[in-house]
C-alpha cells in the first residue's frame, strides 16, 4: 500500500509560527508530508529539525543530500520538505527541471507494488501581491512550460506529483482576475496530456466539495493551487482525499492541507 500523503504549504513560516504547525503535523496520521513554500529562515529549519530528531527522513530542495545549504541560493529562496515518519524517501540525484530548481525535488517513496517516484513541487506565486510585475508573471509561464516539458521527458515509472503547483483546474468556483491562461493550460497538460490523476478531483466527482478552495485570498475569494496528481499505474485501489482547512482558519498558514490515501 503507498502511504497517505498530505501536502500543505506553510507560507514560510518564522519560528513562533513553526512550532504551532509542529503541533497541528503531530496530531496527523499521514504518513508522507509535502510542506511547500519553505525557506532558508529559523522556522523552515526547525521544522527539519525537529522531525530529524524525532527518526524521520527528511529531505529539502533547500539543502544537498549531504545536507548543507545547496550554494547559490538566495536568502529569500523557497522550496520544499518532505518527511517520510516510517517511511523511506531516497532522493533521486540530480532530476530537478532547468528553471528554479530548488523549488521542485525528485524521491523514490516505497509501495507494495514496488517503489514509486514522488516529485514534490512548489510553484511561483500567483496572488496579485507577490506576483505582480510582467516579470514574474513570464517567470511562472517558463515555470510552467519548464514543469510540463521536464516532466514528460521522465522515464515512464508509477509517479506522483504533489505540492502546491499555483495552477488552477478549469471551472475554479470563484472569479480571479489573476489567474493566467497558462495556470489551466498547465493543468490540462499534466491531466489530459501527460494522464496524471487530479486525485482530489477524481475523489469528489459530482459532489460540491470539488469546488473547495485550499487557498483563499483577501477578499474571501479562493481556488484549489494544492495537488496529488498520480499515474494510473501509481497503485491499485480507490483514492480518498480530503481538504482540512484548520491551518488556514487558525492562522498558521494562507493555505488548507490536502490529504490522499489509497484505500
Amino acid at each position: 500500500m503507498l502511504p497517505a500523503i498530505l501536502t500543505l504549504n506553510i507560507s514560510r513560516p518564522p519560528v513562533q509560527r513553526a512550532r504551532l504547525l509542529l503541533d497541528y503535523l503531530w496530531h496527523r496520521e499521514e504518513e508522507l508530508l509535502v510542506l511547500t513554500e519553505t525557506g532558508r529562515g529559523g522556522g523552515s529549519e526547525l521544522i527539519g529539525q525537529v522531525c530529524r530528531a524525532a527518526g524521520y527522513a527528511v529531505e529539502s530542495s533547500l539543502h544537498a543530500p549531504d545536507g548543507r545549504r545547496r550554494p547559490g541560493l538566495s536568502a529569500t529562496s523557497l522550496g520544499v520538505l518532505v518527511v517520510g515518519r516510517g517511511v523511506s524517501v531516497t532522493r533521486i540525484a540530480d532530476l530537478a527541471p532547468p528553471l528554479l530548481p530548488e523549488r521542485t525535488l525528485a524521491l523514490e517513496v516505497p509501495a507494495a507494488s514496488g517503489p514509486v517516484r514522488l516529485i514534490a513541487a512548489y510553484g511561483p506565486a500567483s496572488d496579485p501581491l507577490r506576483y505582480a510585475s510582467a516579470g514574474q508573471r513570464q517567470r511562472k509561464r517558463e515555470w510552467l512550460l519548464g514543469l510540463c516539458t521536464w516532466l514528460s521527458a521522465l522515464p515512464p515509472a508509477p509517479t506522483l506529483v504533489v505540492g502546491d503547483l499555483n495552477i488552477v483546474a478549469p471551472g475554479h468556483r470563484d472569479a480571479l482576475p489573476y489567474v493566467l491562461p497558462e495556470e489551466t493550460t498547465a493543468y490540462e497538460v499534466l491531466t489530459s496530456g501527460l494522464g496524471l490523476v487530479d486525485v482530489y478531483a477524481a475523489a469528489h466527482v459530482g459532489s460540491p466539495d470539488a469546488a473547495e478552495p485550499s487557498w483563499v485570498d483577501h477578499s474571501g475569494a479562493g481556488c484549489r493551487y494544492d495537488y496529488v496528481l498520480a499515474t494510473a499505474d501509481v497503485a491499485p485501489g480507490v483514492w480518498t482525499a480530503c481538504l482540512d482547512q484548520t491551518p488556514r482558519t487558525r492562522g498558521l498558514t494562507d493555505h488548507g492541507a490536502l490529504a490522499a490515501s489509497l484505500s
